[in-house]
């Protein structure tokens, strides 16, 4: 097989999508220059063929640094409201070192009038890479379905868990897939200049993924539908700042309204595999942080 880039660079590169792209771009035999925000979290990434560069996104140099050498560039950023600044900032180390492509993860329906924050300045990010003359992937990835991750603790205390989606239906993915689209498009080229919007193989909603939960482990656990407001309260209350709190208080209003509701077959036009169901993600994944369920059936 032809590795299409041999050296990439990394940003987020602690962050749950890029931990699973760095191994399996090392195991093909790419070097990957990493970006990190604190070294001392970069213990699962310390791998060989991994080169190790510490610096935030405002630090135009330390990105330099980082790209320089490199074929090609992975570039995720943490929701933000300097996102814009950061991702610009990343794109303008790749154009420096004279990188051959840019592969960004991009947020769903990512637009000028989309319902979030985060949408719209996803929105501009991809404007500018688009502009900027680099060959490019965009991938607007759907409802990452370790988000259900926030519901282990009410899961395992109470046999409850707490969304603001209402009946909405959403075509939520599991991250591995995301990282699997990665991984295929640094290692085999392709798709460039395209933008996908990876989702999973069935759009349901949290009443169903309850029923899925339930049948998983055989006790009942139940969905309890909340106000808006106690969204952003729990993020508020778990040390988030307040424009993620209402970035998630608007999306849930956009899922409620089915924003989410739909499924395409990108994972399988990237990777050549189907996406992953949300059943297989609770068997091989959710399912050990569930072990405690305290509800009866």
């Amino acid at each position: 097989m032809i590795i299409m880039y041999k050296k990439v660079l990394v940003t987020g590169a602690t962050g749950n999508i890029a931990g699973l792209v760095i191994p399996q771009l090392v195991a093909k035999g790419i070097k990957v220059n990493a970006y990190v925000h604190h070294k001392e979290k970069a213990d699962k990434i310390k791998l060989n063929g991994v080169e190790i560069f510490e610096g935030d996104f405002t630090d135009q140099n330390a990105l330099n640094a980082a790209a320089k050498g490199v074929d090609a560039v992975l570039s995720i950023t943490p929701p933000n409201g300097n996102a814009v600044e950061q991702a610009s900032a990343i794109l303008k180390a790749a154009k420096t070192a004279g990188a051959k492509y840019l592969l960004r993860i991009s947020a769903l329906k990512a637009g000028k009038d989309a319902p979030t924050a985060n949408g719209r300045l996803h929105y501009e990010t991809d404007k500018e890479i688009i502009a900027s003359g680099i060959t490019y992937t965009i991938l607007r990835p759907h409802f990452f379905m370790q988000n259900l991750f926030m519901s282990a603790p009410t899961i395992n205390e109470q046999g409850n868990m707490y969304w603001a989606m209402g009946e909405g239906k959403l075509g939520l993915i599991d991250i591995r897939d995301i990282a699997d689209c990665a991984v295929c498009l640094l290692t085999n080229g392709g798709h460039e200049n395209k933008i996908y919007t990876p989702t999973g193989p069935k759009s349901i909603d949290f009443d169903e993924i309850a029923e899925i939960i339930s049948e998983s482990i055989g006790k009942k656990v139940n969905n309890i539908n909340v106000p808006y407001e106690a969204v952003g309260e729990a993020i508020l209350n778990m040390g988030g700042d307040k424009w993620f709190a209402e970035v998630m208080m608007d999306y849930s209003k956009a899922y409620t309204n089915n924003w989410g509701n739909f499924i395409n077959d990108d994972v399988e036009k990237i990777t050549s595999h189907k996406p992953r169901s949300f059943k297989q993600f609770f068997n091989e994944v959710l399912s050990y942080a569930v072990t405690k369920v305290n509800a009866t059936t």
